[in-house]
């Protein structure tokens, strides 16, 4: 576990080093992904650190490298060799899974009237696969980013991979909206909501969270973080999710 954990930093750490001269990412939401892609042949290295609590009952931390690579000017992709998770009452980490995406922008929130682009993920793990979608939206008007995630997924689980006995769906949105202080600092507000649907069959639960977040830019490199609060007081579920975003481009 000390392993692990001194890998992710070391990675962070590495990306917070490199910040050469150029704009970063247009990222300004650590749930809600922005419609533009990376140039093409340009390299991201992205890190994500997600923290789940709940009092006396749930306390996770979930981790993810990606990275990132432009095909074309409208097309990218991202690789997750490794994504983990720690569990505090289990005092231990374990492999979650490996994943691919892909992005395809459709239209340019700077230049057209709105910025749109469709998402695609498959992950696999030792006893689970899973696709993910989602439709893209976003709006700018002058210093205000407005972004909007529509989201699909389906999940299939066993005792192995390949086989296997359930199947679980889940639709989703994702709503933000920030304000750019600078050309380099922003701050704004992000909801997440979720429909989870058993055999897709009916709504089993249904969870909303909420709350503030700011990111920062400078150079090669961004950084952000958001908390959010639930709102749907579900026992069963994280009562705060928190997320540290760490990226360069190179």
């Amino acid at each position: 576990m000390k392993r692990i954990h001194l890998s992710s930093l070391a990675l962070l750490l590495i990306s917070a080093l490199m910040s050469p001269s150029a704009q970063a990412s247009e990222r300004r939401f650590g749930y809600t992904y922005p419609t533009l892609t990376s140039p093409a042949g340009e390299v991201e290295l992205e890190n994500w650190l997600t923290w789940k609590s709940r009092p006396g009952a749930i306390r996770s931390l979930e981790v993810r490298h990606e990275l990132e690579i432009g095909l074309t000017d409208k097309t990218q992709i991202g690789f997750s060799a490794v994504n983990w998770k720690y569990d505090a009452r289990a005092r231990g980490s374990s492999y979650q899974n490996t994943s691919v995406e892909l992005i395809h922008n459709l239209s340019n929130p700077a230049t057209d009237f709105l910025g749109s682009a469709v998402y695609g993920e498959i992950s696999a793990g030792e006893r689970s696969a899973a696709f993910e979608g989602k439709l893209l939206l976003e709006k700018r008007i002058g210093r205000w980013v407005i972004g909007w995630n529509g989201v699909f997924e389906s999940e299939w689980e066993g005792d192995k991979f390949a086989d296997f006995q359930e199947s679980s769906g889940e639709l989703g949105q994702t709503f933000g909206i920030a304000y750019d202080l600078t050309k380099s600092l922003s701050c704004g507000v992000e909801a997440v909501h979720k429909t989870s649907l058993e055999k897709w069959h009916a709504p089993r639960s249904s969870q909303l969270y909420c709350g503030p977040n700011v990111t920062f830019r400078r150079g090669h490199f961004f950084t952000g973080l958001t908390a959010l609060f639930q709102t749907t007081n579900r026992t069963g579920d994280p009562s705060l999710q928190s997320r540290l975003m760490v990226g360069v481009e190179f």
